[in-house]
């Protein structure tokens, strides 16, 4: 097994470094996105603006809501099945910057789509992250699944990403749920 490099976790935990199996690849495109998304940045451009505005980046992303403000994706190289992301489209660098209408409207919208996930795809629970990716950062929120019999805790936040599968079918059944 090859490591990440990665260290971290709840405190007790022994030993964090994350296992990838060698023959993990990322899906077609990713390092030619991650490379655009790297000259971006280094001209000082907010990737997700950018997107948001041309389309360019991130086209082929299933869509399960695009809404006034809020944009919900399944991530393209999940963590687990039902990986979600909330963007929210006004740009914020990270969640401090709302307001506190905003704070609720998008926090409202993540514990629906996390109940949706639980009901659409079976989750046990729906983890809920924001992490800044960087300079300059856009707000987005990373609802994570976990399913029966996977690891409890901080680990989820580090699984291995893997290439997405059954996109459409995934966001359908999660769009079924969100609308009753």
């Amino acid at each position: 097994m090859a490591t990440t490099g990665y260290r971290g976790g709840d405190a007790g935990d022994d030993d964090m470094t994350i296992q990838r199996p060698p023959t993990y690849q990322p899906p077609p495109g990713y390092m030619a996105l991650s490379e655009r998304i790297a000259a971006l940045r280094a001209a000082g451009i907010c990737y997700q603006c950018h997107d948001l505005a041309t389309g360019e980046l991130f086209a082929d992303q299933a869509v399960i809501a695009d809404e006034e403000r809020i944009r919900i994706v399944l991530d393209s190289n999940p963590r687990a099945r039902g990986h979600t992301i909330v963007v929210w489209k006004p740009h914020r660098a990270d969640f401090s910057e709302l307001e506190p209408g905003e704070t609720a409207e998008l926090f409202v919208r993540c514990t629906d789509v996390a109940n949706a996930i639980k009901q659409g795809l079976g989750a046990e629970k729906v983890y809920l992250v924001t992490m800044c990716d960087g300079e300059p950062n856009h707000l987005h929120i990373q609802l994570i699944p976990r399913y029966a019999g996977e690891p409890i805790g901080s680990k989820r936040f580090v699984a291995p990403r893997t290439a997405i599968e059954s996109a459409e079918a995934t966001a359908g059944a999660i769009r079924d749920a969100l609308r009753g």
